[in-house]
């Protein structure tokens, strides 16, 4: 018997011709077959519940890799549970603006109404259920979701309603959560238009201008696009800041180096406080699509990824007939490929990005080189935010000078906030970089109940706390916050009142951090979960008199001997915590014995 005859033989024991196909079909996706390795797995734990051995070895042969490397993919992302899941899926958020909002009570309603602890599957085998450490969905706190598909606030009744429905085999299906708001300010630029509920269809996003700024580009050189960008002080929306034209100018001219480049939509937002990019690709996905055809065109790239995290079920559908819209009218110079995740959060530092594209487990690469020289599968590679490759349409259709004036210096424009925690309007809010953030507070209806501020995190929870009185009349700008001595980050702002224990606020962040660490670097991977068990601790009112000391000891142990941001948040989020709250913490110290 050949070996071809053989691998036909035990793929048909594990899965149907028509899966087959469609594993084959996902490795002749991509210039190489191991970048639709996870997306196959993806289908394999969906079909089956989970990927057994014999599914491993059987994809490590179609795929041309290594049993081993299969199985470190699978036992890394959290897509891929340890035990067979349930038919269903169900995902509730115990992150902190969830978590303030209930979201511990409703994890409690959802274990009694399944029967079951976390993981297992139900004795019917129907559902399976798991604390999420993020949803991107903030807005609906405490949010839940049923096999990827957002089902909104996870409040008892709607639970019971989605499991009954799911029993009748009527699985709830997503709806939309991005809400319609008239936007708040005058220079709001990608939310004006938010009021029509078909804006995410072709035909009335060009009835708003849609895809004229890609026609001025289309007659422009790359150059004088790379230019008009710097012009603007657009600078990259996702986290870091850095000038947008600034990094597609280290990319090297294709005389240098005779291998295709390479441009990827970062959409893996996963930051805990962070939804906007949700929000603006459900709502507005054509302007993403046309963000990216003139970015294609600056950095001359030949092949166009969005990459989308694995819980953004409904986005990923709305990209995918925004896709086919813009290619069958001919708006499409590049193809666009839509590319999902498997629900880890470092998949959202760019360089783990490109590892999880490549279908191996998502460890941020140590550079040189960067990835504009040597990124996905070693070729050039730009990676930027969903909400930086949108304002390129308002870059190129106002004009570089224009979208300047709109922000501050060296900050150019507007930005989309996500505002979360103890307000009383949750929600996405585009306002000009510069704006004071009472402003912002104001657009959200102020603090819920009219309760005291106690302490506002800026820009999702990998970014330092800051105090009321930090706030007062602070701008709302990458340079503004940093000489606070914290980081604008992704514009995921959370308001907290005066009802807050910052042990608790912290225990949850690092907790995430825990979780969520790829486990590469031994100070993050021992640091973050030291400091998680310490904290418990603390909040069980058992702490030890140096714990407190000893968390700031550690933070300065760690930051700087990390390979990515998120074993330095473990360390410098701590550390500004209790040292601008530090009764919170003494208050959780073991009471003397006597």
């Amino acid at each position: 018997m050949s070996a071809t005859t053989t691998k036909t033989a035990a793929a048909g024991t594990l899965f149907t011709p028509e899966e087959q196909a469609k594993l084959v079909a996902w490795t002749k996706r991509y210039p190489q077959a191991p970048m639709g390795l996870i997306e196959a797995l993806r289908e394999v734990q969906i079909w089956k519940g989970e990927v057994s051995l014999a599914a491993e070895a059987h994809l490590a042969a179609l795929f041309g890799v290594t049993r081993a490397r299969v199985r470190e993919v699978v036992t890394f992302y959290p897509f891929f549970p340890h035990e067979k899941a349930g038919k269903h899926r169900v995902s509730l958020c115990r992150n902190l603006s969830c978590h303030l909002a209930g979201g511990e009570k409703a994890l409690h309603h959802l274990e009694k109404a399944l029967g079951v602890a976390e993981g297992p599957a139900t004795a019917d085998g129907m559902f399976s259920w798991e604390a999420s450490e993020c949803l991107g969905a903030c807005d609906l706190a405490p949010a839940f979701a049923i096999d990827d598909e957002l089902l909104g606030a996870a409040t008892p009744t709607a639970i019971d309603a989605a499991l009954s429905a799911c029993r009748a085999g009527k699985a709830p299906k997503a709806v939309s959560t991005a809400k319609a708001a008239a936007p708040v300010s005058d220079k709001a630029a990608l939310t004006k238009d938010f009021a029509d509920p078909k804006l995410h269809t072709l035909e009335v996003y060009r009835r708003f201008g849609g895809y004229n700024a890609w026609e001025k580009a289309r007659t422009m050189a790359p150059a004088d696009i790379t230019a008009e960008v710097k012009n603007s002080n657009l600078r990259g929306l996702g986290g870091a800041g850095f000038p947008v034209a600034m990094k597609w100018e280290t990319v090297p001219p294709k005389s240098a180096r005779q291998v295709p480049h390479i441009l990827v939509a970062n959409a893996d937002e996963s930051e805990p406080g962070c939804f906007k990019d949700r929000v603006l690709m459900e709502r507005n996905p054509h302007a993403l699509i046309e963000g990216l055809q003139i970015a294609a065109r600056a950095v001359d790239a030949d092949h166009v990824y969005i990459f989308i995290r694995g819980e953004y079920a409904l986005q990923k559908r709305l990209l995918e007939a925004a896709v086919a819209e813009a290619k069958t009218a001919g708006l499409l110079d590049k193809d666009v490929l839509v590319m999902q995740g498997a629900n880890a959060y470092i998949s959202g530092c760019d360089t783990a990005l490109l590892e999880t594209m490549e279908g191996k487990k998502a460890w941020p690469r140590q550079p040189p080189p960067f990835p504009t020289n040597a990124g996905l599968l070693n070729w050039p590679t730009v990676v930027n935010n969903v909400e930086t490759l949108m304002m390129l349409t308002r870059v190129i259709a106002q004009g570089g000078e224009a979208f300047a004036a709109a922000g501050v210096a060296k900050s150019g424009g507007t930005r989309c906030f996500s505002v979360s925690g103890h307000v009383e309007k949750p929600g996405v809010y585009e306002f000009p970089l510069g704006t004071p953030i009472e402003d912002l507070l104001a657009a959200a209806g102020g603090m819920k109940g009219g309760r005291p501020l106690k302490a506002v995190i800026p820009g999702g929870t990998s970014t330092p706390v800051l105090t009321p009185e930090e706030t007062r009349g602070l701008k709302m700008d990458f340079d503004s916050l940093r000489a606070k001595g914290s980081f604008l980050g992704a514009g995921g702002v959370i308001f907290l009142d005066d009802s807050v224990d910052m042990v608790d606020v912290l225990h949850i962040i690092e907790r995430f951090l825990w979780v969520e660490s790829c486990g590469q670097c031994t100070p993050c991977r021992e640091g973050s979960g030291w400091a998680t068990r310490v904290l418990a601790r603390m909040k069980a009112g058992k702490g030890d008199a140096g714990d407190a000391d000893n968390l700031v000891r550690l933070s300065e142990n760690i930051m700087g001997k990390v390979i990515c941001a998120l074993g330095d948040t473990v360390g410098m989020v701590a550390a500004a915590m209790i040292k601008k709250f530090r009764a919170d913490f003494d208050r959780r110290l073991e009471k003397p014995r006597g």
